[in-house]
């Protein structure tokens, strides 16, 4: 030993350099890479282990036999090993590289401690001076009163302030000049203009202006949405497609929930489930103190009150969600270099930007679709026979084929620019462990696949529902709405409580086969009505009293008869005497928060 030491005094000082330079190079690189595969929390740990072991193993073998053929100046042996050790650090400091960047865009993925607020005074174009404003008289709204009242300070704003209920009324009461501003949140545009009231607000983005507006970064509402359950246990996860003008997440407070979708999945059974809310869905709205409204109202509420009115509905704990920027889709198809879809109807639609502009028109049939035309077929609604529900059905088709290009992706450049685009659009609950650990169930996918030919299955379900036209009283409008059939929703929940193993399925025990006739798949709820679970106020004018008497009876309304004179302004011309002239609940209004109803009979008037 001491020999070879000796040795080392007549060694080339340039051979050794580099072969100090290639150890500190390896130890870095091995230092980089060990910790990148620690992150891996419980993906492949016994595999983990032996590739660190053996990269140890290999690090002792050349820091022994390069000393060995330096100092006894085998060149081409010491040549060839450095070479391959420096190929090796190299390798390991691109994985590192690829791993991290992995790691940052998963993080880019969570939800940040703090978001950004943005909320606005609007008015209309022709306004000149504010002199009375609406605002929400929900204190917890950070956009819609936090900033306004902000903005009054900031500005030194002296504005008579009127307070409402909801952002529907408010705006009704600007445009017909009752005010002269309004205080609104940041999705405003693209929330009103695709789901205004009557079709009123259809031209907010033209025929409004914005006054001030103002941002605040806050803590982040739905940081408590927060899950640590594992993915290895049935679980559910709520999918928010959100239609906002922006190309990014950072600032994602208030929204418009255009498509919800609540999916489980058993990776014991590696059975998923697949449930299609449709947006205009009328129901209570749990963070409005369970006032009834078109459930994607929820949304500007932020995510905790879309999940715990979904829950509300369904009875379903939410596990997880994802909120997926609908404009980030153009990115994603992008990146993928497009993707095959059957195109089910001729239409136009706006492009990304809501621009009239650049209109994005579509024939019939299958085609291969860049970004902007699948985004402009998963928005487009108008002018579908059958509206948001058959959306929700093109949307599934674009989903499936997004899922068949991704499987088709083959190199490391295709993925991070896939994940970067995700990153940019996407924000989960779900933490960077329990994304990492899906891996085990793709890898039981793959197993399964392999050895017994059984691959996920996907239940999907179809909720019965009908048309509503429900009063609003405060902009004294009506628009039109969804209610749903109390059997369909719960053969859907059934069927979700069976895969989350909250509950066990029924064995079929009859079943007939007629070989004239096609097998169908049974879709949960579908076919199941009965009777109907929103029932609305009927219009009773120019019927007569008992008629009134009757639907009361039957609902255990209270009913108050009044005369109607010309006195107290509630004689109708057009009426017969004796027949009900007006009513004081308005027709299409809900029964449910109505006790009593007061009806006016026309009476003899000079």
């Amino acid at each position: 030993m001491l020999r070879r030491l000796k040795r080392l005094l007549y060694t080339s000082r340039k051979n050794f350099i580099i072969y100090l330079i290639t150890i500190v190079l390896f130890i870095l690189s091995f230092s980089l890479f060990s910790l990148s595969l620690i992150k891996l929390t419980g993906i492949e740990t016994l595999a983990r282990i032996l590739i660190i072991f053996f990269v140890i193993l290999y690090g002792m073998l050349y820091a022994y036999k390069g000393y060995l053929y330096m100092v006894n100046k085998n060149k081409v042996k010491f040549i060839f090993l450095t070479f391959l050790t420096f190929i090796i650090s190299l390798i390991l400091l691109i994985v590192f590289y690829v791993f991290n960047t992995v790691y940052g865009e998963i993080d880019n993925l969570m939800e940040k401690d703090n978001t950004i607020y943005t909320g606005y005074l609007i008015s209309l174009k022709e306004t000149e001076k504010i002199k009375k404003a609406g605002i929400i008289d929900n204190e917890d709204d950070v956009e819609g009163y936090k900033i306004a009242k902000d903005i009054i300070k900031n500005k030194k704003l002296d504005i008579e302030l009127k307070n409402y209920s909801s952002y529907e009324d408010m705006l009704y009461d600007l445009y017909n000049g009752v005010i002269e501003g309004a205080f609104v949140q940041s999705n405003y545009l693209a929330y009103f203009s695709s789901n205004d009231v009557d079709n009123i607000f259809h031209d907010i983005e033209s025929k409004t202006k914005i006054v001030y507006k103002q941002s605040l970064k806050e803590k982040n509402n739905d940081l408590g949405l927060k899950n640590n359950k594992t993915l290895k246990e049935p679980f559910t996860l709520l999918l928010l497609g959100v239609d906002s003008t922006e190309d990014t997440m950072d600032a994602a407070s208030s929204f418009n929930g255009d498509t919800l979708m609540l999916v489980t999945f058993n990776p014991h059974t590696l059975n998923a489930t697949v449930f299609s809310i449709p947006r205009d869905l009328y129901v209570p709205i749990h963070c409005r103190k369970g006032k009834e409204a078109k459930i994607n109202s929820s949304s500007a509420g932020g995510v905790t009150c879309v999940i715990d009115t979904i829950k509300d509905l369904t009875g379903i704990d939410v596990d997880y969600y994802a909120k997926i920027n609908f404009k980030g889709v153009v990115d994603l198809v992008e990146a993928l270099g497009g993707i095959d879809v059957d195109v089910t109807f001729k239409f136009c639609e706006q492009d990304s930007n809501r621009s009239f502009a650049n209109m994005i028109c579509l024939d019939k049939g299958f085609q291969h679709l860049n970004g902007e035309e699948t985004l402009a077929y998963a928005r487009h609604r108008h002018s579908l026979p059958g509206g948001d529900l058959q959306r929700i059905q093109n949307q599934q088709l674009i989903v499936e084929a997004l899922a068949k290009r991704l499987m088709t992706l083959n190199t490391l450049t295709d993925f991070k620019d896939i994940l970067g685009s995700i990153s940019k659009n996407v924000v989960t609950n779900l933490s960077r462990e329990q994304i990492l650990s899906s891996y085990n169930i793709l890898k039981d996918v793959v197993i399964n696949l392999l050895k017994d030919n059984v691959a996920i299955t996907a239940e999907k379900a179809y909720l019965e529902v009908y048309d509503l036209r429900v009063y609003n009283p405060g902009s004294n409008t009506y628009s039109a709405a969804l209610g749903y059939y109390d059997k369909s929703l719960d053969d859907i929940v059934q069927m979700m409580r069976i895969n989350l193993e909250k509950e066990s399925a029924k064995p079929i025990k009859e079943f007939s086969f007629d070989a004239n006739n096609v097998y169908e798949v049974k879709v949960a709820g579908k076919g199941l009505k009965g009777e109907i679970k929103d029932e609305m106020v009927p219009d009773f004018t120019g019927k007569m009293v008992s008629e009134v008497e009757d639907w009361a009876s039957n609902h255990n309304i209270e009913v108050n008869i009044e005369y109607a004179t010309s006195e107290n302004g509630k004689y109708n011309p057009e009426i017969e005497v004796g027949l009900i002239a007006s009513q004081n609940i308005k027709a299409n209004s809900s029964i449910k928060n109505v006790s009593s109803i007061t009806v006016y009979i026309n009476s003899v008037t000079e």
